[in-house]
């Protein structure tokens, strides 16, 4: 069974959403005899980002600073212990000119050991409005339902532009948005789009065990799994661990899911190598 993982979350600063210290996560990790710990919280920066929640941010320099203290803090934990730790960052990724340069920017400035592609918002397509996908009650009223499937269909594509942006170690939770949109037209077209990008860039993805909590499974979900297994795109396990007790949880379930899709690249810690 695996024995690492790369996407969890700390309660850095008092505003990330993991709900333990990076101290607590990695001596969990410890104790469950994992070989390494990778810790990657949410970078959600956009110069146009509504404060939603206050991880959102739109002051790039500000949100430097923020990584830098986070950075620093997690490796000071580190040091207490013998497991591996690395450092990465689960960003979302936004395809404007505006987003890639002072993301760019930020890279430079922050020693990141990996970041994760990911894909939490919708937005209008010159992205002077984005909304989270757990904050759609803040939408505009008066959007309609065709405008609405418009943003949704939009940020199913952006997925696709995640893969093929080039930026990313691996992929995170490829079909996450059906947690709170689980219909909207073609639908299932969406889904063959994300899995035709993987096979093309060959880019690795994460199965995210935390699906079984929220909607009984994982993400991606069983057909998409199980073709883009037969077509061999490189494939890793996730928790998205946002506390102690999800470090590895749904490992051995999802393993045997793996072995009987007849899983065969399954990838490890070279994965950070990029």
């Amino acid at each position: 069974m695996q024995k690492f993982t790369l996407h969890c979350h700390t309660n850095a600063l008092g505003i990330f959403d993991g709900q333990n210290t990076a101290e607590e996560m990695i001596s969990q990790a410890e104790k469950l005899g994992f070989e390494a710990i990778g810790i990657s919280n949410h970078l959600c920066w956009h110069p146009n980002m509504q404060h939603s929640h206050p991880m959102f941010m739109n002051d790039e320099q500000k949100t430097v600073t923020m990584f830098k203290y986070i950075l620093e803090e997690i490796r000071t934990a580190a040091a207490k212990h013998k497991i591996k730790v690395y450092v990465g960052a689960e960003v979302d990724f936004f395809p404007s000119a505006a987003w890639r340069n002072g993301f760019e920017r930020m890279l430079k400035q922050l020693d990141f050991d990996y970041i994760i592609g990911s894909n939490h918002f919708i937005f209008k397509p010159d992205e002077s409005y984005l909304c989270n996908i757990y904050h759609l009650d803040l939408l505009p009223p008066s959007l309609g339902k065709e405008d609405f499937n418009k943003l949704v269909r939009q940020h199913w594509d952006n997925v696709v532009n995640t893969i093929k942006s080039g930026y990313f170690n691996f992929l995170a939770h490829a079909d996450y948005c059906v947690i709170k949109i689980p219909e909207f037209p073609n639908l299932e077209a969406s889904r063959w789009k994300i899995i035709e990008a993987l096979d093309e860039t060959r880019m690795p993805f994460e199965v995210n065990t935390s699906g079984f909590n929220r909607i009984n499974m994982q993400h991606p979900c069983d057909w998409m799994l199980k073709e883009l297994c037969r077509r061999g795109v490189p494939t890793l396990l996730s928790d998205d661990a946002h506390s102690v007790s999800m470090l590895g949880q749904y490992f051995e379930k999802t393993e045997n899911l793996l072995q009987s899709f007849n899983c065969k690249n399954r990838v490890g810690l070279e994965i950070l190598k990029k």
